[in-house]
């Protein structure tokens, strides 16, 4: 008889089930914060997109060509800036911040022009000649793009941009005109009828230059984040997998618990002979247990038990009392001490009779109850059994 000297590595899996059980708030509060977690994920990825980038093209229109009515070639019109120049002019660091100033909004609109393309045709000659001519085919186009956070204001930045760009082309072309315009006034001042009708031709032209831009098409595409709506299995998915970590938890909780929740879990550190008994709530169980420990101090020929509990702050007064209530009349008598960490060497050798030690069910530990049994066997103590108690106060 006596505490087992073993280590016993199999897992009972009605105890482990009964300590998982009374855990399940762990496997709640993980599930809750898996579900919290793809929520907040899910948040993340279905607010608007971090960069949205709009892209318009626009057509310019030859507006010099109204010149060829009255016999004047367009190409002699030479705009200052040209055009190309226009786009560099437009996006200076000056014009970007004028513009930014005047919309409120500081994104940046990059410009770029499509190159001229010429058309190439052959013409065959007498004597085997061929002449060989070159024709510009096809109207420049302008592409405005710009980044930001949101379409709008990429769209604003444009329209403003674009605006720019059309009162430079519009000045650039005037000024070209008005050179032309010099040149032909001295011509005039010889008595040219001709050199006054294209003065007069350019004088009807001016007021028609605008500079205007013709939108062929826009795009926007958006990167950054993912506007794709949270779906429910999103949810079920974290649900399931938190409840899954929180049984994780719980198990290992369970396995690594050294507190005494059932007599098998006793039987692992003492001799199942010296296992008393499980007093419950039901009031059969303690007179079982109280028949038992008669039986038990008959056998040793003691007449007086001492209960002494295996927590250090248990308190077994009220318990002894009860079951000494019904033991006396069969000659046991009960009593109560503190646990062994409370009692001097004085009172443990003192003790008379045979010991009880009593574990407190869910609370005491098998640590505690086999330092109970070592210290009372160090002292020539005879230990009648342990006794497992529900709600020991």
């Amino acid at each position: 008889m006596g505490i087992l000297n073993r280590e016993v590595g199999e897992v009972e899996l009605i105890p482990v089930a009964r300590g998982i059980i009374a855990r399940w708030w762990i496997v709640l509060i993980a599930a809750v914060l898996g579900t919290a977690a793809m929520w907040s994920q899910e948040s993340d990825l279905s607010t608007t997109p971090s960069i949205t980038e709009v892209t318009r093209i626009y057509e310019s229109r030859d507006e010099t060509s109204l010149l060829s009515v009255v016999g004047i070639d367009p190409s002699t019109v030479n705009p200052l800036p040209s055009y190309d120049n226009q786009i560099l002019q437009v996006q200076e660091q000056a014009s970007r911040e004028k513009i930014a100033e005047e919309t409120g909004v500081s994104s940046e609109v990059t410009i770029t022009r499509s190159e001229q393309r010429f058309s190439l045709l052959n013409t065959a000659e007498g004597d085997g000649k061929t002449k060989f001519t070159f024709l510009s085919v096809g109207t420049p186009t302008y592409t405005f793009h710009c980044s930001d956070d949101t379409a709008d204001t990429c769209n604003t930045a444009i329209d403003a941009y674009v605006a720019a760009l059309a009162q430079v082309r519009k000045d650039s072309i005037v000024a070209g005109m008005q050179r032309v315009k010099s040149l032909l006034q001295g011509v005039a001042q010889n008595g040219s009828v001709s050199a006054q009708e294209k003065i007069a031709g350019i004088d009807a032209a001016l007021p028609l230059i605008t500079g205007e831009l013709a939108l062929l098409s826009t795009s926007e595409d958006q990167y950054g984040g993912t506007i794709s709506t949270v779906k429910r299995s999103t949810y079920a998915f974290g649900f399931a997998a938190g409840a899954l970590i929180g049984l994780l938890i719980a198990l290992q909780l369970t396995i690594i618990d050294k507190r005494i929740r059932s007599l098998s879990q006793l039987t692992k550190f003492v001799e199942t002979a010296d296992l008393v008994g499980h007093v419950t709530k039901e009031p059969v169980s303690l007179q079982h247990v109280s028949a038992a420990l008669v039986s038990r101090a008959q056998q040793l020929s003691v007449t007086s038990l001492t209960f002494m509990p295996a927590s250090r702050s248990g308190n077994t007064a009220e318990f002894a009392q009860r079951v000494h209530e019904i033991t006396q009349p069969l000659g046991v008598a009960v009593t109560a001490k503190p646990s062994v960490s409370a009692v001097n060497a004085q009172e443990l050798l003192a003790i008379g009779g045979a010991v009880v030690i009593v574990a407190n069910a869910k609370h005491s530990t098998s640590t505690e109850v086999v330092d109970t049994w070592s210290v009372l066997s160090s002292a020539k103590k005879p230990v009648l059994g342990v006794v497992l108690a529900d709600n020991l106060k």
